[in-house]
């Protein structure tokens, strides 16, 4: 090849590389275009794995969350269930103990036994979340009182409850049974 020649294939390349660089999308076999097409591809479906995985993620939190409330409602439901059927039994404790001339004729070892087993009845139920209400004197509110009769009471008494027909119970915040009062008016 003579110089003439190189010179003249010195330029052509000059020319291609001068028209490369004016329009990066047409290379030599379309090969950076096609790079940055799959880069675009790569990058797009790493963001829709991101997300993909982000959602999961935020799902599987709430249903672990959904999961340990659905726990915590069965446990109250079934302490609530059980609760019922022994609240006749806390009522009949109540009973006894409220006629005082027939308990004080019971022999002071029956009394004291009975006592203590219904003192160990209220124990269990507080060390599960079981409280028991309906005080004499307590403000009466509608939400956990029933009223069965209004009694002419003191001025300091309005609105008080006078006296406690049946105690009320509830487990937490849930109210099982209201309490059953006499409330001053």
């Amino acid at each position: 090849m003579t110089d003439k020649e190189q010179k003249l294939d010195q330029e052509e390349q000059v020319e291609d590389v001068v028209y490369e660089e004016d329009n990066p999308e047409v290379t030599l076999g379309g090969k950076k275009k096609k790079d940055k097409d799959e880069l675009q591809v790569l990058k797009d479906e790493r963001q829709e794995y991101l997300d993909g995985w982000q959602r999961a993620r935020a799902e599987l939190v709430n249903l672990k969350k959904q999961h340990e409330e659905e726990r915590k409602l069965f446990t109250t439901l079934g302490k609530q269930s059980l609760l019922e059927e022994i609240i006749p039994i806390l009522d009949n404790f109540d009973a006894a103990f409220a006629n005082k001339a027939a308990w004080e004729e019971t022999p002071e070892t029956w009394r004291v036994g009975i006592e203590y087993i219904h003192k160990q009845f209220l124990e269990v139920l507080e060390s599960n979340g079981v409280k028991r209400f309906g005080q004499e004197g307590d403000e009466f509110n509608s939400d956990l009182y029933e009223p069965v009769e209004m009694v002419e009471g003191d001025e300091g008494q309005k609105g008080k409850v006078i006296s406690v027909i049946q105690k009320g119970y509830k487990i937490g915040e849930k109210l099982i049974r209201p309490a059953k009062v006499k409330v001053g008016e």
